[in-house]
């Protein structure tokens, strides 16, 4: 389970910045290095780390990062491809300073809820 885990929390954050990125590319219309990308970027190797810190992993913890990332993963495309394939507003590109800091606190979030529900599920058998 805990390597499988570490597949899926890889994965869908490996998923997740390639739909931040290419949102960034098409946004910009080409590839243009800027201080945005590792702003844009930052967040998922953040959350990459904290889900697979070298502790002893519990599968409630494995677990917690599973659902987590693809929560994240889900949001991402929310954010990103609805504010750039499907918005016509001329600031759907503030999504690119917000959704960053929302994702990575987000993430956080629904980890240690995540954990601790699944901790108390686990302990209760």
């Amino acid at each position: 389970m805990r390597t499988t885990a570490v597949a899926v929390v890889v994965l869908s954050l490996l998923a997740a910045s390639g739909v931040a990125l290419s949102a960034m590319v098409h946004g910009a219309g080409k590839f243009e290095w800027n201080g945005f990308y590792p702003w844009v970027i930052g967040p998922y190797i953040a959350l990459l780390l904290v889900f697979n810190i070298p502790r002893p992993r519990t599968d409630a913890r494995a677990f917690a990062g599973c659902v987590a990332a693809v929560i994240v993963l889900l949001f991402t495309c929310w954010f990103y491809i609805g504010a750039m394939w499907f918005s016509a507003s001329s600031t759907s590109a503030l999504i690119f300073i917000f959704a960053p800091a929302y994702l990575f606190v987000g993430g956080l979030i629904v980890w240690g809820i995540a954990w601790c529900l699944f901790s108390r599920r686990h302990r209760a058998k």
